[in-house]
């Protein structure tokens, strides 16, 4: 078994090691750092993380340690422009979670050393040389020592100075955004202190984003356009903090603080995200401004993205096939930077004109239904699709769900109660939708999906939005290991779901037809039973 070698044990790195050890690829992780984060920066888990937390049986456990916010409060000149809640986020987790990433990084490494991988602390890349069968790393322990080590992969989630990024000659493009920045986790108190909402404070182009931690920790993002350059020459102290929040028209006092810290905020992402053997995610391809929650969310998914890639080329898939991750990631990326450029400068704005604009603007677009479903959906990245992808097959058919779009956790009915579409799709491996096929339909395409978990459903299971989504026509959908609807067909187009079956590294020759026979019979009376 060939080796990924991942480069960081962030959030992001920890994940790759997590998907690809559940996908059956050997893995190692290094870190130069000597410790898991001691402080929060990334604290928003959205929407889209949580479900795929939930295949590693780890959301559950995130929800208890976090905090669930269920509103957004938009003020500017300490008016409320709008409000509404997050319960319309089509999941099951429909809310904001605020974790702290010392949790989030706890969670992460409990689950990936309870599958055998454990973080190299201490211990770093220092070069590194591509060559036609993988890489040929240079890493420096502890102590001092070099290693030279072979991987047929290396994977950087080194963060935004990457070192592997560097070392691959990609760029990173883009430009700093001219506005200060403050972080902080504070003690405060004042009738604008939140509960469990998020509270975005506008004033004159100063920004003030309140959220609660816990019932004595607020977390404080702060933009201010006063006295840009001399926070980053020294350390903060509660009356800058205390100063910016007076600034905003924010009512409320910081009693003490348990830590804080200004930052600067560019808008860069790599020209590329591969080169040969060499992949980027996370930070290492793409940062932003925090507006919207999105950046640790995003190169987890980055990862979710490329890992099943990697193990299916490694199992014989076309390499062809790893191509799709720049050409499906980096537009995630582009659309991600635009939206939070246009949204901190719509924030951020001094013009008294615009600002007017804004403020008259905003309650009336936020609360139309069609705005406020794709702005929920954006921001819980539920949004993302990949329609346009070289590697997604669609052939048509009723319902809204195409290829590429996310498959969604549909209640299904059952003769005894209820249950939920991916309620045991635990598993880092592609997923059998078949709906309203009959059982001669269902003996002639189970031999084709060998080895590939099958969900039988008929229309009468499914509810009005599950009717909406997946229609009434016979069909197949193959879910990816990343959640996304890889083929959608009527089942009888044989050539086609075989032509992305192997593009995709789950061809194989039928099996032996007395056998197919007895595992389909037996598929055929459980799903009578689902």
């Amino acid at each position: 078994m060939s080796l990924a070698l991942v480069i960081g044990a962030g959030p992001t790195g920890m994940t790759a090691a997590i998907e690809l050890k559940r996908l059956g690829m050997d893995v190692r992780i290094i870190d130069k750092g000597s410790h898991i984060a001691r402080h929060s920066q990334a604290l928003v888990v959205q929407a889209r993380t949580l479900e795929q937390w939930q295949r590693y049986g780890i959301a559950e456990k995130a929800v208890e340690r976090g905090r669930k916010l269920t509103e957004v409060k938009f003020w500017s000149n300490s008016k409320n422009l709008v409000s509404f809640e997050l319960s319309a986020i089509p999941s099951r987790y429909p809310y904001v979670l605020f974790l702290p990433q010392t949790e989030t990084e706890a969670l992460l490494n409990e689950m990936m050393e309870s599958l055998g991988v454990f973080t190299e602390r201490g211990t770093e890349l220092i070069a590194f040389i591509q060559k036609a069968d993988g890489v040929l790393a240079r890493i420096r322990h502890p102590d001092g020592s070099e290693e030279d080590t072979a991987a047929r992969w290396l994977i950087g989630c080194d963060g935004a100075r990457s070192m592997v990024r560097k070392t691959a000659g990609i760029t990173f493009e883009g430009g700093g955004v001219g506005i200060s920045f403050f972080l902080a986790d504070l003690v405060l108190e004042g009738p604008d202190v939140p509960e469990n909402e998020l509270a975005l404070h506008l004033h004159k182009g100063d920004v003030i984003l309140l959220g609660r931690l816990s019932d004595k920790i607020t977390r404080l993002i702060a933009a201010v356009h006063s006295k840009q350059d001399s926070h980053t020459l020294r350390e903060l102290t509660i009356k800058d903090i205390q100063d910016a929040i007076d600034g905003a028209g924010v009512q409320v006092k910081v009693l003490s603080s348990e830590w804080m810290t200004p930052f600067r905020v560019n808008d860069l992402q790599a020209k590329h995200y591969r080169s040969d053997n060499v992949y980027l995610a996370g930070d290492a391809s793409h940062i932003h401004s925090p507006v919207g929650g999105q950046g640790m969310n995003t190169g987890i998914q980055d990862i979710a993205n490329l890992a099943w890639k990697l193990a299916a080329v490694e199992a014989g898939a076309p390499e062809s096939l790893l191509d799709s991750y720049e050409e499906e990631r980096a537009e995630v990326g582009r659309a991600l930077l635009s939206f939070t450029e246009r949204g901190l400068k719509m924030a951020t704005t001094s013009n008294p004109v615009l600002e007017a604009a804004r403020d008259l603007l905003i309650p009336h677009l936020t609360q139309l239904h069609a705005v406020q479903k794709r702005l929920l959906a954006f921001i819980s990245e539920l949004s993302i699709n990949y329609r346009s992808s070289s590697i997604v097959s669609d052939l048509g058919g009723d319902g809204s769900l195409r290829a590429g779009d996310r498959m969604p956790d549909l209640a299904i009915n059952q003769l005894i109660g209820q249950r939920s579409l991916l309620a045991d799709w635990t598993q880092a491996e592609h997923l059998a939708v078949i709906l309203n096929c009959t059982d001669s339909e269902i003996y002639e395409l189970t031999p084709r999906l060998e080895g590939v978990p099958q969900v039988m459903l008929n229309g009468s299971q499914l509810d009005e939005e599950g009717l909406r989504l997946l229609g009434n026509d016979a069909k197949l959908l193959l879910v990816r290991p990343d959640g996304y609807v890889g083929f959608r067909g009527p089942v009888v187009r044989a050539a086609e779901l075989e032509g992305y079956m192997q593009m995709v590294g789950l061809h194989q020759a039928i099996p032996n037809l007395e056998q197919a026979a007895i595992r389909t019979s037996r598929v055929i009376e459980r799903s009578h039973l689902f």
